[in-house]
């Protein structure tokens, strides 16, 4: 039975986005596709409801029928769980039973242990950032707060600090450089999480990744006399007037160590430099994103909106999410010289393939 895993989160900013219902809407979409008739099993984990629901569809003798059982092993999330800290909604700390980014990994190695290749699609609806999906907006602060009981009063906290690569149990979104590596993803979860996949499986995270100094740096690439979308060689060199500080901060972040490059004096109003390191800095970019991170852990294409992009809501149709369709200059950017492909269904969305690769300029 092929399966699809669909994960909705939390608009955590309660301004009337259910991306429970996008999940079902994607469902929906997925069963009226298929016209072989296969049998398909939809497993929806929805973080604010707590819920996960597993629906089987199948066709005995050619009828079509349905079987939906459903839980809530994890705690519902709601307003009362925010915080507001500089003017910013913020998952409140503590809420370890809150449904997060390692109970969707394990489902998936579930799948893995039980039906290998047979997961077809893993859809994540949430907002997100280069960092992943957002599915409630948690904080990884690198500490743990541990209640100390004592039997002759209250119970006393203490702080204690995380070490390495262990993940902060109340911290509830993704996190690539942590997720999938021991102790969150030891070698035989990570073979699992593999062996989950079908051959032409796929990933999709439908929010942003909208740095937005990735965003105004590819932009002001894009307004320097010189630039054009296609066949610009690497030892051409570009002058970048519209760069601001955090541009120039951006790019020798990106650049340092890389031989032939010489780093730009901080607050630059005006750079100049070959191509060839635009190229790598933005391929190293991306190469750090949660969407190249997960497709080397999963074996598999992720689709992802590039960096420095973001998605919206379908006002129609589908009634799913697209990548905005007023960055042209970028998606240029990244087929011809970054070689992305996009997804196949038109929503802007970049494949990000395994082993994404930034040779040295």
């Amino acid at each position: 039975m092929k399966q699809v895993v669909l994960v909705a989160g939390v608009d955590y900013e309660f301004k009337g986005v259910d991306f429970r219902q996008l999940a079902d809407n994607r469902r929906r979409l997925l069963e009226r596709r298929n016209t072989a008739r296969a049998d398909l099993r939809f497993v929806t984990m929805d973080v604010r409801a707590g819920e996960i629901e597993v629906r089987d569809i199948t066709f005995p003798g050619g009828k079509r029928t349905e079987a939906v059982t459903s839980s809530k092993p994890f705690t519902p999330v709601g307003r009362a769980s925010y915080t507001t800290v500089g003017g910013h909604t913020r998952f409140k700390p503590g809420q370890w039973t809150v449904m997060g980014m390692p109970e969707v990994y394990r489902r998936v190695q579930d799948i893995g242990a039980a039906a290998p290749g047979t997961l077809t699609e893993l859809s994540i609806f949430s907002h997100g950032w280069m960092g992943g999906p957002i599915l409630v907006n948690s904080d990884d602060d690198r500490t743990i707060e541990l209640t100390i009981p004592n039997l002759f009063g209250a119970p006393s906290t203490m702080t204690v600090p995380l070490t390495g690569t262990m993940r902060d149990p109340d911290d509830r979104d993704a996190r690539p450089r942590l997720d999938f590596q021991p102790p969150t993803t030891d070698a035989t979860q990570l073979d699992l999480f593999r062996k989950a996949f079908a051959a032409d499986g796929v990933s999709w995270l439908w929010g942003c990744a909208f740095p937005k100094v990735v965003h105004h740096t590819l932009w002001a690439v894009e307004q320097a006399k010189g630039y054009t979308g296609s066949g610009l060689g690497g030892d051409v060199v570009l002058k970048l007037d519209a760069v601001v500080d955090d541009d120039v901060d951006l790019l020798n972040q990106l650049l340092t160590g890389v031989p032939g490059f010489t780093p730009f004096r901080p607050r630059s109003s005006t750079v100049s430099v070959a191509f060839k390191f635009l190229k790598h800095a933005f391929c190293r970019a991306n190469q750090a994103s949660y969407a190249a991170a997960l497709a080397d852990a999963s074996q598999a294409a992720v689709h992802a909106a590039p960096l420095g992009t973001y998605s919206e809501y379908d006002v129609g149709g589908d009634k799913l999410m697209n990548v905005h369709g007023g960055f042209t200059a970028h998606f240029t950017f990244y087929k011809n010289y970054l070689g992305f492909a996009f997804d196949p269904e038109g929503r802007r969305y970049a494949v990000y393939r395994p082993g994404l690769a930034c040779p040295a300029p």
